[in-house]
């Protein structure tokens, strides 16, 4: 059968069924009625969740924890730093000691120790990396039911997220700009229908400061470099 004729099959089935669920056609009064029905019943809000994630994840309910998970990740870090400071000095205090039979040793040592550190780091990077994730994860399914639970309080039907036009834009390069453009995607709402403040108010984050900038929690410390040579 050609793919033509099939197309007329399947759509003559599909008028069929319709027929057969009392579908009337397109224009009737009973379609118009329903549209008219769904339209009189939604009612939409809008909510910022991105600042509703950053403000729980950076409240009393999280902050601490990171805070010790980073703490017990840069332990060893910085215990191995040491190490490798106390093996340059020994190493620097031996004359000449690039060419100095008593140094070589000790330079493979730091070479190690250096090696060592550079996989620690990656490994607390990464382990960092995936708390940091787990935490935003369940923050933004709080985040979520609670926008929820406030919307069906007040009665509306869809919420969505965006950060409202009049909140400034702050980026100073290309691609953050964008990205807080992006975030708008509702240009025009009333600020009635804002239930931002709502959520803040029953997650008790109305007064958590976000931090402008994040550190990254196991960066590489300065002074894992070979000792130079007098």
């Amino acid at each position: 059968m050609k793919k033509i004729e099939r197309l007329f099959i399947y759509s003559g089935v599909g008028i069929a069924v319709a027929l057969g669920l009392g579908w009337r056609g397109i224009g009737t009064s009973a379609s118009a009625t329903m549209s008219a029905v769904q339209a009189d019943s939604v009612r939409i809000a809008t909510a910022d969740v991105l600042t509703l994630v950053e403000k729980l994840a950076s409240s009393d309910r999280y902050l601490p924890a990171r805070e010790e998970k980073v703490k017990s990740l840069r332990a060893p870090i910085d215990l191995l730093q040491k190490e490798l400071d106390e093996l340059r000095t020994k190493i620097t205090a031996i004359p000449d000691f690039q060419n100095s039979a008593e140094a070589q040793p000790l330079i493979q040592q730091f070479q190690t120790k250096s090696q060592n550190m550079q996989t620690l780091q990656q490994t607390a990077q990464s382990e960092a990396e995936s708390f940091n994730t787990n935490q935003l994860q369940e923050a933004y399914r709080i985040v979520l039911e609670t926008v929820n639970q406030i919307a069906n309080s007040k009665g509306y039907t869809h919420v969505l997220s965006t950060k409202l036009p009049e909140n400034k834009l702050t980026s100073n390069n290309v691609t953050g700009l964008l990205q807080e453009m992006l975030a708008r995607p509702v240009v025009k709402a009333p600020a009635a229908d804002d239930i931002t403040a709502d959520v803040e108010k029953e997650l008790k984050i109305e007064n958590v400061k976000t931090p402008s900038a994040t550190a990254a929690p196991a960066a590489a410390p300065a002074g894992a470099t070979p000792p130079a040579g007098k």
